[in-house]
C-alpha cells in the first residue's frame, strides 16, 4: 500500500513513519512510504498525476496552507479515493475535518498502541473496498478494475450491437464488452444500483437527483427512470447510512 505523510515537524514525520514501519513488522503487510514537508509540495506532486495514494496521513496545522485546505484540494483534484488521516494538536479542528470525508483524526502526541488500533481499522476497510472485477476491453483485452473507482456502467446505443458497455471511472472511459444485466446480477452486492435500464450506477458518486436525471461527482449525468426514482433515491438514503457508520 502506497502511504503519504505530510507534516512541516520532521520529528513527527519520523515518529508516524516508524509506526508504520513497526505495524509492518508485526503484520506482514508492505508499504511504501513517501515524506513531504508541506501540503504545497504534496498538492504539487498529486497535479503531476505521478503518484496515487492508499492513505494519507495530513497535519492539520502547516504554514501557507493546512492540512484542511490540502484535503480540500486533493478532493477536488480529485481523489476520492485515498483515505484521509488527519493529526493535530488541537482537537477543535475536528469538525472542519468531516467536509473533506476524513476516515480518521489522531491527537498529537500519538502512542503506538491508539496508532495501531486506528490503522488497523483503515487497513481493513481497504482489503474491503479494493474487491475488482475482471472485465474484457473492446481495446486492451481482459483487465482487472477496482468496483470502488467506477462510477457508472452504461449500455451504448449503437445500431450494430446491443451488448458492449461504457465504463465511466474517475480518470477515463472505455467499452468492454457485456451486457448491462449480467453486470447488475453480478454487482448487485456491492453497492450498485439499476437507475434506468441501461445504465448502472456506483452509489459512492451520485451527488444528487433532478427530475430525470442523476448527477454524478465527476459532472456527469445519466437518465433516471420515473419509475426507479423513489426506490432508487431509498436504496441510496440507507447506502448513506451503512457508509457514514464506517
Amino acid at each position: 500500500m502506497k502511504i503519504a505523510v505530510c507534516d512541516d515537524e520532521l520529528s513527527e514525520i519520523k515518529r508516524i513513519k516508524e509506526y508504520i514501519t513497526r505495524f509492518s513488522f508485526e503484520t506482514g503487510i508492505e508499504f511504501m512510504i513517501d515524506r513531504y514537508s508541506s501540503g504545497k509540495n504534496l498538492i504539487q506532486v498529486y497535479n503531476r498525476k505521478t503518484v496515487k495514494y492508499d492513505i494519507l496521513f495530513l497535519d492539520v496545522e502547516m504554514p501557507e496552507l493546512n492540512g484542511i485546505k490540502t484535503a480540500q484540494k486533493i478532493r477536488e483534484i480529485p481523489d476520492r479515493n485515498v483515505l484521509i488521516i488527519f493529526i493535530t494538536s488541537y482537537p477543535e479542528y475536528m469538525q472542519d475535518s468531516f467536509d473533506v470525508q476524513a476516515s480518521q483524526y489522531l491527537t498529537k502526541p500519538l502512542s503506538y498502541q491508539l496508532f495501531k488500533e486506528k490503522f488497523q481499522k483503515i487497513i481493513g476497510y481497504i482489503n474491503e473496498i479494493q474487491t475488482n472485477i475482471a472485465v474484457v476491453s473492446l481495446k486492451k483485452g481482459e483487465i482487472l478494475l477496482y468496483l470502488d473507482e467506477i462510477v457508472c456502467f452504461e449500455t451504448i446505443k449503437s445500431v450494430t450491437t446491443k451488448s458492449d458497455l461504457l465504463v465511466t471511472t474517475m480518470t477515463e472511459e472505455f467499452e468492454i464488452k457485456g451486457k448491462i444485466a449480467e453486470m447488475e446480477a453480478k454487482l448487485k452486492d456491492q453497492f450498485f444500483i439499476s437507475v434506468h435500464r441501461s445504465v448502472l450506477v456506483n452509489m459512492k458518486y451520485i451527488k444528487k437527483f433532478n427530475a430525470n436525471l442523476v448527477e454524478l461527482t465527476n459532472g456527469k449525468t445519466v437518465e433516471i427512470s420515473r419509475r426507479k426514482l423513489p426506490e432508487v433515491k431509498d436504496a441510496f438514503s440507507k447506502y448513506m447510512v451503512v457508509r457514514y457508520k464506517k
